[in-house]
């Protein structure tokens, strides 16, 4: 007999390289159309897919790009070779962060575990460290993390004359979700909305 009464987690099998690839396809290329060799949703999800192997900057990207072989680009939906590190700089020089986030974090979601039928995250905030400039304080984080991986699945800076209350509102009504959970020990009733 289990020594608690939740259920364990169930988790979801290995993400779904084409579900990454048809979101990622979705975000607008901000590349003008002459010379454009290969689809943003296809360049992003390799870069994804390095990172997810241990890429720490563009050349690392780059370098994997080269190594993965052909058929992993195609699966990927890289139909016309290789790509070099510097379209793949210019390319996140010009994408619009915030949608990345919210496509790359809803990705993440399908892959949550499971705990009663339902998934399960956590919000948590964080201030940023090493991150002060001149005469300005260091940024402050909320997140919304995958309870059983810790994957961020989204987060939001928290205004400078504010706390993490609307910022945690305003993180939930970006995201869609079943069920939450959160360890902030401020929580009100009205921080805390039903979600279907």
């Amino acid at each position: 007999m289990p020594s608690s009464l939740i259920p364990a987690p169930v988790r979801t099998p290995v993400l779904d390289h084409e579900l990454l690839v048809h979101l990622l396809g979705r975000i607008p290329d901000p590349r003008r159309r002459r010379g454009v060799r290969h689809p943003v949703g296809a360049l992003i999800a390799v870069a994804v897919c390095a990172v997810v192997a241990g890429a720490r900057g563009f050349t690392a990207i780059g370098e994997w790009a080269r190594d993965a072989g052909g058929g992993a680009l195609a699966r990927l939906g890289l139909e016309r070779g290789g790509v070099d590190e510097s379209t793949l700089r210019r390319l996140f020089a010009r994408l619009d962060a915030d949608l990345l986030d919210a496509v790359l974090g809803a990705w993440a979601a399908t892959g949550t575990a499971l705990v009663a039928g339902r998934r399960v995250i956590a919000i948590d905030g964080k201030t940023v460290r090493g991150a002060r400039s001149g005469g300005s304080s260091a940024p402050h984080l909320v997140a919304a993390l995958a309870h059983g991986s810790g994957v961020v699945l989204g987060q939001i800076a928290v205004s400078e004359k504010s706390n993490e209350i609307p910022a945690a509102r305003e993180l939930l009504q970006n995201l869609t979700w079943t069920a939450w959970s959160s360890r902030c020990t401020r929580c009100t009733p009205s921080t805390t909305p039903r979600l279907s």
